[in-house]
């Protein structure tokens, strides 16, 4: 007999309870860090998260609408514009009409491009300095058990997410 790791009741013990309490936890420390941008207190913040946000899913994706975009953030129409608009207003995010699509659609502008790009390298450094003492196979089973998460999460949502990486 197998057991479906779908079905709530395989993870019915009480060390297999414990351990979900454990990374329920540490689920939201992790959520506090991101939420508040906590690495930028030791560096000058290149872009706000939301930005950050959008410009990742563009780039991922590939064009897309305002509707597109709140349906793929589970947000509504109202924040994603107000998103949008504070992006374009600072050249990180263009509009453009397709003859294809009666709405218009939006990408990162160069300049998005590049401040996406610099951005994720800084965080990228704050990484190497706080995983600075892991060894490289913690690192890498770090990223791996991450991706999992994140999948199952996204699938759990019925919202995935594009990955510009190879798994």
């Amino acid at each position: 007999m197998t057991a479906d790791s779908n079905d709530p009741k395989v993870h019915d013990d009480s060390e297999t309870q414990a351990l979900l309490d454990h990374i329920a936890y540490e689920v939201v420390l992790i959520t506090r860090y991101a939420a508040q941008n906590l690495p930028t207190i030791k560096r000058k913040s290149i872009m706000d998260r939301s930005a950050l946000i959008l410009l990742a899913r563009l780039k991922a994706q590939g064009p897309m609408t305002v509707n597109e975009l709140a349906e793929a953030f589970g947000l509504n129409v109202s924040t994603v514009h107000r998103q949008l608009k504070a992006a374009i207003a600072n050249n990180l995010i263009e509009t453009f009409d397709d003859p294809d699509n009666p709405a218009k659609l939006h990408r990162p502008t160069l300049e998005g491009m590049d401040t996406l790009g610099r951005e994720l390298a800084a965080r990228r450094e704050d990484l190497e300095t706080i995983y600075a003492d892991w060894d490289q196979e913690d690192i890498e089973t770090f990223a791996r058990l991450m991706q999992k998460h994140n999948t199952s999460l996204e699938a759990y949502l019925e919202m995935p997410w594009p990955r510009p990486h190879k798994d």
